[in-house]
């Protein structure tokens, strides 16, 4: 018995040993630990800088429609802006700067550009579906099944959107359809988007008609498109009139005042 208790004892004694160096080694870098983190907080700082830059160019991204990578979208405005680069480099380092610089601005440009086209482009199709999903409600039934009605009939982007936010809202436990199209209209910058939301969930809460205030919806964004389309026709009609002033009526009006200038002139001498 005690042959077999002695391997035992000394193996044990080993492992206690072994342990308080580790221990005694584990509780002596804690200087050097909080150096090394202020050492390399300027590094943390900038990986976080990156990371948040990154989710917003991953949200614009998703905003302006585009299915690259936020990743690939950053590259290809990096290689843009260094062509132009050294395309400037050719004629002088300040055109260098200058050419890097506007490959940014137009990215930017480009971008935003972008994003506020698909805006428009929902806040047009939400009025034809505001306007059946109005008829659907005066059919009576719950204002829910009446939209995603109108969303599998409709065939645009909003719909879509809006059907996949129905069936996901159907999930036990998820967030409601509500919610989910506030969120929506934050993150799309729709704000009728989040009236509706309003008005569906007062119909939900407090059992009000959804059907009148979804009329006034259709009805004030359809007054809304009228009042921007008579502004652009106007601003086409100045762009149109103002350069045919220019090019024609001067040059017509000089035509037609030459005599008279020359009879005057001859008088005066």
């Amino acid at each position: 018995m005690p042959e077999v208790l002695a391997p035992a004892a000394a193996v044990a004694a080993g492992a206690l040993c072994a342990a308080a160096v580790l221990l005694g080694e584990y509780a002596t870098p804690g200087p050097n630990i909080r150096e090394w983190l202020d050492r390399n907080k300027s590094r943390f700082s900038a990986a976080l800088h990156v990371a948040a830059v990154r989710r917003r160019l991953a949200r614009d991204v998703e905003r302006a429609g585009w299915r690259e990578p936020p990743e690939r979208i950053a590259v290809l405005a990096v290689a843009s802006s260094l062509g132009l680069a050294v395309l400037g480099a050719v004629v002088s380092p300040a055109v260098a700067i200058f050419g890097f610089a506007a490959g940014g601005v137009a990215f930017a440009v480009v971008l935003n550009a972008a994003i506020d086209k698909r805006r428009r482009r929902c806040s047009e199709e939400l009025v034809p579906l505001l306007e059946l999903f109005t008829l659907e409600l005066s059919g009576g039934g719950s204002a829910l099944v009446a939209l995603g009605s109108v969303c599998v009939q409709v065939e645009s982007e909003l719909a879509h959107d809006l059907r996949r936010m129905l069936i996901a809202s159907q999930v036990a436990g998820s967030a409601s359809f509500e919610l989910r199209l506030i969120d929506y209209a934050e993150d799309r910058e729709i704000a009728s988007l989040g009236s509706l939301a309003t008005i569906l969930a007062a119909s939900r809460d407090y059992g009000t008609a959804a059907s009148q205030g979804v009329r006034a919806l259709a009805t004030d964004l359809r007054r809304a498109q009228r009042r921007e389309l008579i502004a652009q026709s106007r601003r086409a009609l100045n762009n149109v009139l103002l350069p045919a002033a220019v090019a024609v009526l001067l040059p017509f009006l000089g035509v037609l005042m030459f005599p008279a200038v020359s009879v005057l002139q001859r008088s005066l001498r």
